[in-house]
């Protein structure tokens, strides 16, 4: 499964430039995302370094928040752990429960969706390299598999095997 587990540090031994060179190239086309998600970092350095109530960690998190929800409409909290190479596609309408867990090199595109299905419930576990399609739904204490594909469009409330590729309300396999 992925290389970040539900109890992993977001980096795991990976350095934090690293982890910010692998998100600025899958977003090369794309600064307003580069600059999301290198605000994110540093919030999410500063967290693991000081703490989440310290003054510093308070000022980068605020930054990075008002960064992602009010200039880009986006709703990828510091808490979120998320692995390095997330590439985000257009970002706008983009909401991530800050218990998701999304692994390496995944792909967003915008009105997309992860979260609980009912108020403090689980969130999802995404897999290394999985690619979500636009406006796609993932929510509840579920597993998408490395190397999956979510469609457009698609609502996810099951467990998705690695390599699959999923479509429809509810989402079923497609191959």
């Amino acid at each position: 499964m992925t290389n970040i587990e539900r109890t992993q540090c977001p980096y795991g031994p990976i350095a934090l430039k690293d982890v910010i060179r692998a998100d600025l190239a899958a977003n090369k086309r794309d600064p307003g995302s580069q600059i999301l998600l290198v605000g994110l970092r540093i919030a999410q350095a500063s967290i693991g370094r000081f703490g989440p109530r310290h003054p510093v960690s308070l000022v980068t998190i605020v930054a990075s928040r008002l960064v992602s929800e009010l200039l880009f409409n986006v709703e990828l909290r510091p808490k979120t752990r998320v692995g390095p190479g997330l590439a985000i596609y257009h970002r706008t309408g983009l909401v991530v429960n800050d218990h998701a867990v999304i692994g390496q090199d995944v792909k967003l595109r915008h009105g997309v969706t992860i979260g609980h299905k009912t108020a403090g419930g689980a969130s999802p576990l995404i897999g290394d390299r999985v690619e979500i399609g636009a406006g796609a739904i993932i929510l509840g204490d579920i597993t998408v598999g490395d190397d999956a594909q979510i469609a457009a469009g698609s609502v996810v409330v099951k467990d998705v095997e690695p390599g699959a590729v999923v479509a429809g309300n509810p989402a079923v396999r497609i191959r």
